[in-house]
């Protein structure tokens, strides 16, 4: 007679495989697997201890670890090898050996059959998740492909047990973290204007697509998907550009200027493109400084490769006393900014490309803002943007996002944002990762109270207004700037910044993403 024909408990077959047992320390204690399905929670390790009608996993699972790579590849002609082209996770297979046992034939058909109704015939997804005992769990969206077609041989089934090889498929190959959350508010913690002393204020922001916002070499307006707004400049050769708006100056306060370059795929390959960014001051009246240009950003920078973008940013602070010479150091830090020369009261970014074509994605320029009698920063308007009362993150807020490959996020924008004074045109909100240079721009006015969704995740890639019952109201996509690019987050950490206009001690940004990782 076969040994499983005469089991009156499952724990002859598995105490020694996949479930625990007694004296086993907290650390040992094997996770808890469970299997969503037709609205029912199926658990697949029960206990020893259990009584009733279970299910238990025998040793031998596949396919809960690294997914299949596809990797394909042009075999080179008359020589050895290939040329990889491109390699992508593939759609998983997952094998679950299964003992269902009862203290009963009926009760072990009863959870047969309700098993198999709920796997077989509701022919949607099923949730596969894994709990640890530390309290992390990771699942994946799995749907039955074959094993409970039934087997009555003697080593496989009896009167109150049968055994199967369950085989799931995931076509999404990923495992899912717990979903995770940060809320970021113009006051308080966490927030994006988080500077200890106080809060940087947007003076100027240019996405480089207006030749007509910069004097000398304004430069060629391209487009690329890949940039800000889907668009930058190139500078010729040897050439400056400087920002035909001006800024107010005060001699106090700290700036800072911040540009994203690279050297032109146009630049000769025997040619060394170097890029000087700075500010150009001016005296009351409009004229020039004496001094001339400070590149406190970038002196004479050396770039290489066409593809390198890089961003650079210096801080400015204070003004030359009489007769100091003048500083042409670079000043990356807060703790060290460069001065502006005496008696300058506004200033303008300047662009300076040597030896080959320079692009430019962005340039901005922010004045920190001491913090009020209160201890609460604030801002205070200046021309060309209204800013009331507040601008958040321009500088960007760290996030660290634990998962494997990239997590798609989803954004809750709650207002007021964007809106000016009846009239006045709206200012688009900017978001963006500066760890990875994606940005998207939407130029649509957030009213106090109303929330707006960013959904990024693939199959649902969303932009709506939400209705205060919570589903989606109106379709926001037209009101996207420039190429459309749901940017997601890059494993590690991601420096997170929303540039907005009008926004208020209500307004919110909450981020939620689930970790994607390669095994369970």
């Amino acid at each position: 007679m076969s040994v499983l024909a005469r089991l009156s408990s499952p724990s002859a077959v598995v105490s020694n495989g996949f479930l625990p047992e007694p004296g086993r320390g907290q650390v040992d204690v094997p996770p808890r697997v469970t299997l969503t399905a037709g609205g029912r929670e199926f658990l697949l390790t029960a206990d020893l201890s259990h009584q009733g009608a279970c299910v238990a996993m025998l040793p031998g699972p596949t396919g809960l670890d690294a997914p299949p790579v596809q990797a394909t590849v042009n075999e080179f002609a008359g020589m050895d090898g290939g040329r990889l082209v491109k390699s992508r996770a593939a759609s998983r297979r997952i094998a679950l050996p299964l003992l269902l046992w009862a203290p009963s034939r009926p009760e072990l058909l009863a959870l047969k059959r309700e098993l198999v109704a709920a796997l077989v015939a509701q022919r949607e997804p099923c949730v596969l998740r894994v709990a640890e005992a530390d309290g992390t769990a990771r699942s994946i969206r799995v749907h039955y492909t074959g094993g409970m077609e039934g087997d009555e041989g003697t080593d496989a089934s009896g009167l109150t047990f049968t055994r199967y090889g369950l085989q799931l498929t995931a076509p999404d190959p990923y495992w899912y973290g717990d979903e995770r959350a940060t809320v970021f508010r113009i006051h308080g913690a966490p927030g994006f204007l988080s500077h200890p002393d106080g809060a940087w204020s947007v003076l100027l922001s240019d996405t480089m697509n207006n030749p007509s916002a910069w004097a000398g070499g304004a430069g060629l307006v391209l487009n690329d998907k890949r940039v800000s707004d889907g668009q930058y400049t190139r500078l010729a050769a040897d050439t400056r550009a400087e920002a035909t708006t001006a800024v107010p100056y005060d001699g106090v306060s700290l700036y800072r200027l911040t540009a994203r370059v690279r050297r032109s795929s146009k630049a000769r390959a025997d040619a060394q493109t170097l890029a000087s960014v700075g500010l150009s001051g001016a005296v009351a009246g409009g004229a020039p400084a004496p001094g001339g240009v400070r590149f406190i950003t970038a002196v004479r920078r050396p770039l290489t490769g066409p593809e390198g973008w890089v961003e650079i940013t210096g801080y400015a602070q204070g003004r030359d006393r009489d007769g100091r010479a003048t500083d042409e150091a670079e000043h990356p830090m807060e703790a060290d900014p460069g001065t502006m020369p005496a008696g300058t009261v506004a200033v303008r970014p300047v662009i300076q490309a040597d030896g080959t074509p320079l692009d430019v994605d962005h340039l901005t320029l922010s004045r920190l803002d001491p913090a009020s009698t209160t201890g609460e920063p604030h801002t205070t308007p200046f021309f060309p943007l209204r800013i009331a009362p507040s601008v958040i993150g321009d500088e960007g807020v760290p996030v660290q996002v634990t998962s494997d490959v990239d997590a798609w996020p989803v954004w809750r924008i709650t207002g007021p944002l964007g809106q000016q004074d009846a009239g006045q045109p709206v200012i688009p909100l900017r978001l963006a990762n500066r760890t990875t240079g994606r940005h998207l721009t939407l130029a649509y006015g957030i009213p106090a109270g109303s929330t707006v969704v960013i959904d990024t995740r693939p199959g649902i890639k969303a932009v709506y207004r939400e209705n205060t019952d919570g589903t989606r109201g109106e379709n926001l996509w037209p009101y996207l700037v420039g190429p459309v690019s749901l940017w997601q987050l890059a494993p590690g950490e991601n420096v997170l910044a929303l540039t907005a206009a009008g926004a208020a001690e209500t307004s919110s940004v909450a981020l939620t993403y689930q970790p994607r990782h390669l095994g369970a």
